[in-house]
């Protein structure tokens, strides 16, 4: 019994931050796909397909994405 009340906790522990990338977009509302399932989650952010996001407290936000600067 204690470890469902453990698996419980988990998903309701709002510091978690999960890692997923876009797979639809409707105004404020964005669908995304994460290693544990797709989920429907708010957004402040213009975002579009594809981009890569954390969510964190049941909000999206852009992921750092690494970007190579070459010297000219």
């Amino acid at each position: 019994m204690s470890f469902a009340l453990r698996e419980l906790s988990k998903l309701l522990s709002t510091d978690s931050t999960v890692l997923g990338v876009v797979v639809s977009v409707e105004t404020s509302m964005i669908k995304v796909a994460t290693a544990k399932g797709a989920m429907t989650v708010r957004t402040l952010e213009t975002l579009i397909v594809g981009d890569r996001v954390l969510i964190s407290q049941g909000l999206a936000r852009k992921a750092p994405v690494a970007q190579q600067n070459f010297p000219v």
